[in-house]
């Protein structure tokens, strides 16, 4: 089956309720394309997941590859370590969205065509390891909230009517994050690269920032010296560090550290931070 690139989603900054929307929670996970007897990721196949071979064929699915959590519905430790080869950690492909079906690519149909589709293919499919994306109409406020009780990451809307534009990023799927403030202290600046250290405000080391300055904040932070307070936006109610940010899969998590810190163009207090994921 031709390999199709996976539609990329745009950002909202609010969350609303919209006629002419559905609104689905936002996995925290491994995107992945799954077909009936391969997978692949935007970095290219893989076959580390052997759970998810089906026998329906000229099937193609979009959708997460979630590793079940205690603390939230999703865990990224866990995905990224069954990912990194851990064959004992339990994963579930959480279906949003198909491709192709009977021997047709669908990605003209309209969404909520693929919808119905999807749910025939997957019963079809009849795997434990396969789950539907729930979604509802119109109240996008009430799925957040939704989320924001479970400490999930945020929600996607997505426009009725509209086909899957693979590999492009479109504002008809768009992603709403649930942003959470965190105090902390910058304790050490470096020049040649810039580089931030964070700490929290108990003392525990967090992370250092890399990427993403602004001239704006590059002059704010030669203009200080640490240590000294700030303020962290970061995405979903939990902190992660990640050890080599240029690449999407290197990342490791450690409780209460920087999973991607990058510098915001809004300053809070003395100076901001923002750690979001692409």
């Amino acid at each position: 089956m031709k390999i199709i690139k996976p539609i990329l989603l745009g950002y909202q900054e609010k969350v609303s309720s919209e006629e002419g929307w559905i609104y689905e929670p936002k996995y925290d996970g491994i995107r992945l394309i799954v077909g009936n007897s391969f997978s692949y990721t935007r970095h290219g196949t893989t076959n580390r997941f052997p759970e998810l071979l089906f026998s329906v064929p000229e099937v193609l699915l979009d959708g997460e590859l979630i590793a079940p959590g205690t603390i939230a519905p999703d865990d990224f430790e866990g995905v990224m370590s069954r990912f990194s080869g851990n064959k004992e950690q339990e994963v579930i492909f959480m279906a949003f969205d198909i491709i192709a079906y009977k021997n047709e690519t669908i990605t003209s149909y309209p969404l909520e065509e693929r919808k119905g589709l999807l749910t025939e293919a997957l019963s079809n499919i009849d795997s434990i390891y396969f789950n539907l994306v729930p979604y509802i109409y119109t109240e996008g406020e009430a799925v957040f909230n939704l989320m924001k009780e479970n400490k999930m990451e945020g929600i996607v809307a997505k426009r009725l009517n509209t086909p899957y534009l693979s590999g492009k990023r479109t504002d008809n799927w768009r992603k709403i994050i649930n942003w959470s403030y965190h105090d902390c202290i910058v304790s050490k600046v470096t020049y040649g690269p810039l580089s931030v250290q964070l700490i929290s405000v108990e003392g525990d080391y967090l992370g250092s920032v890399r990427i993403g300055f602004t001239k704006e904040i590059k002059d704010e932070i030669q203009s200080r010296t640490p240590p000294y307070v700030c303020k962290v936006k970061a995405r979903g109610c939990h902190w992660w560090k990640i050890t080599d940010t240029s690449n999407i899969f290197n990342r490791k998590k450690r409780p209460n550290q920087l999973r991607y810190g990058r510098f915001s163009v809004i300053i809070y207090f003395s100076i901001a931070l923002t750690n979001y994921l692409l």
